[in-house]
């Protein structure tokens, strides 16, 4: 049995292209995408061919929910078919070469008239029935797009997985750090005390006077819960969890890792506002950074 292929989360940008040959010709259909907020699809057809517009749409949005996605179409007649469907206008050609027989003779004009000068009168040279496509080529042109969109949604998937790598390295620092965070936050009331106390004795020294123990502990306790980040640290490793959940779903996630990198920068704007020191606040900004490079990434998913 195949090894199970691990689902990826998708990138919003990507190409595909695809060739059908038929004995009438070829159609060549290309499908590429861009970063868009929501799904847009701008198709570019000619001739006939414009009749499969509706399909092209609804085929396009089957396999894409997010993404500025072109897609083009395109028929080219195989030579053998472009000469059988060619229609001459003899009644017109005859008529188009006597007067412009007469107009070179009126114009004293003594160049002879060629079949080129005839053939470029308009009307005379055409495509014969040319109202629909040759037999098979609506089938083609339909199995051309399904290819188109079948690789655009291939390289799409590739490059998701590129972000997903990223996405996940970053995360992995921002675990860090909040390991880090747990590891010395808890000593920092203690840190405090043994400071505020050193102060104290200092600024009494030679005074006489002694320091209250109840005020030093009412003013740690205080310290303790303004910097305390115990609850701020503990929904961090949650969006880390649903971050990594995300990732491992796979498909179009682009707009739930948007919502929870919302909720990544409020968390690290939090932990910023109650640091109270220098080695403390460099993890946090550390974590900032990382939570902003990984708004960078997420913006790219489908």
């Amino acid at each position: 049995m195949a090894a199970r292929v691990p689902a990826s989360p998708r990138s919003m940008t990507g190409a595909g292209t695809s060739i059908v040959d038929v004995p009438a010709g070829r159609v060549e259909a290309e499908a590429r995408s861009v970063n868009h907020r929501f799904l847009k699809v701008s198709i570019h057809v000619g001739g006939a061919l414009a009749a499969l517009e509706p399909t092209i749409e609804e085929r396009v949005r089957a396999h894409v929910e997010r993404g500025h996605v072109t897609v083009s179409l395109r028929f080219t007649r195989s030579a053998s078919a472009a000469a059988a469907a060619l229609h001459v206008d003899l009644d017109l050609a005859k008529v188009a070469a006597k007067r412009l027989r007469a107009l070179q003779k009126a114009c004293d004009i003594e160049t002879g008239l060629t079949l080129r000068d005839v053939l470029a009168v308009p009307g005379v040279l055409g495509e014969g029935s040319g109202e629909g496509l040759p037999a098979n080529v609506e089938k083609a042109a339909v199995k051309a797009l399904d290819g188109a969109i079948e690789a655009l949604v291939a390289a799409r998937t590739k490059e998701g997985r590129h972000l997903a790598t990223e996405c996940r390295a970053i995360l992995a620092r921002v675990t860090s750090s909040v390991v880090r965070l747990r590891a010395t936050t808890p000593d920092l009331p203690r840190l405090y005390r043994d400071r505020l106390a050193a102060r104290i004795a200092a600024l009494l020294e030679g005074t006489g006077v002694e320091p209250d123990p109840a005020l030093l502990a009412r003013e740690v306790a205080a310290f303790a819960d303004r910097c305390d980040v115990s609850e701020e640290l503990a929904r961090l490793e949650g969006h880390l969890s649903h971050a990594e959940d995300q990732l491992a779903a796979g498909g179009a996630v682009g707009r739930k890792l948007d919502f929870l990198i919302q909720e990544f920068h409020r968390e690290a704007n939090t932990l910023g506002s109650k640091s109270p020191d220098p080695a403390t606040t460099a993890v946090v900004l550390d974590v900032k950074a990382d939570v902003e490079r990984l708004r960078e990434q997420v913006q790219n998913f489908e």
